[in-house]
């Protein structure tokens, strides 16, 4: 009769454990995988899988962030952690996709967070089509560090007229016997504002559009820009300039600091503008030239091809700029 009491006994400690362990499960899976998305305004969807410390994460700071992203399917995208450091964005800074820069607001370090970006809050500017731009996407994000706490970010973007803008080139051979001259079209553009200024800019030029407009060796010479001795246009149809700083000289003179991507290279450049505003335009006017080698575009250069003597096509290229805003579209 005893040992069949505590026979009953330990059963019933037995049935309880395993009692209490489905119930803590069933709890854990709740916390994580049942919590409700939350919906902003906008259509994005979130939800946080793991809770950080410490400071949120607000408009303008710099950050250091992991972010895999997925199609709904659940095939890759993107990961960061294939990469050597976690990813840095300037937050509402036009970094990257909208949808991501909502999805960060109010993070905290060590927070990891999953947000479905649906394709209204995934475009991209500039000639992207992967990830396909009427996707919805999966992000699962996690804050590492908020590096800088305050850095300005535009209040307002001003877009370009990309008709009424425009770039001219010219190119000439190295003894200075003869010169190419011509057009090349803007694709889109704008203008980043703060306090009725402009502080940057993103401007995004159509390598296709490259026209020769001296009359010699006119549709000759275009096929050649056209191909793998200088722009390599059927791999690299897009060139992009950024501007990552302006020093206001007077008014309406500035010092530019900008990055220029030709060919997939990124490199610093720097130069003087005009700004002014006129019949509520705003028109930004510039001369600079560029050293076309720092992009790798080497054929016929006396650095690379000292043999060549008169055959020689100098290294620099001449652009003369005017950039239209909008109509009705000023930075004041």
């Amino acid at each position: 009769m005893i040992v069949s009491h505590k026979k009953y006994i330990k059963n019933f400690i037995a049935l309880l454990m395993i009692s209490l362990l489905v119930i803590v499960t069933s709890c854990g899976n709740n916390t994580d995988d049942n919590k409700k998305m939350i919906t902003t305004s906008s259509g994005l969807q979130y939800k946080i899988l793991k809770e950080g410390s410490g400071g949120v994460v607000q408009k303008g700071q710099e950050i250091h962030i992991h972010e895999t992203t997925k199609y709904t399917n659940g095939s890759l995208v993107f990961s960061s952690r294939n990469l050597p450091n976690p990813i840095k964005i300037l937050v509402g800074g036009n970094q990257v996709i909208k949808g991501l820069d909502e999805g960060v607001l109010g993070m905290k370090v060590g927070e990891v967070r999953k947000l479905i970006v649906p394709p209204e809050l995934s475009k991209r500017m500039g000639n992207i089509t992967f990830p396909h731009p009427d996707s919805t996407l999966v992000y699962e994000v996690e804050l590492i560090d908020i590096v800088q706490k305050n850095k300005f970010v535009a209040e307002n973007k001003v877009f370009i007229d990309t008709v009424a803008s425009t770039i001219n080139w010219r190119g000439f051979y190295a003894l200075k016997t003869g010169d190419h001259f011509g057009t090349i079209k803007l694709k889109e553009g704008e203008f980043h504002t703060e306090n009725n200024r402009i502080i940057g800019g993103e401007f995004y030029i159509d390598m296709n559009s490259i026209v020769n407009t001296d009359g010699k060796y006119n549709e000759m010479l275009v096929d050649h820009l056209k191909n793998s001795d200088f722009f390599e246009v059927h791999v690299y149809p897009i060139s992009k300039l950024k501007i990552i700083g302006i020093e206001y000289i007077t008014s309406s003179k500035v010092n530019i600091t900008a990055n220029l991507t030709i060919k997939g290279i990124k490199q610093p450049v720097n130069f003087i503008a005009e700004i002014e505003n006129k019949n509520n335009q705003t028109i930004l006017k510039s001369k600079f030239s560029i050293n076309r080698t720092r992009w790798d575009i080497n054929h016929a250069s006396g650095r690379f091809h000292i043999h060549l003597t008169d055959q020689m096509i100098s290294d620099d290229i001449e652009f003369d700029v005017v950039l239209y805003s909008e109509t009705g579209k000023s930075s004041c």
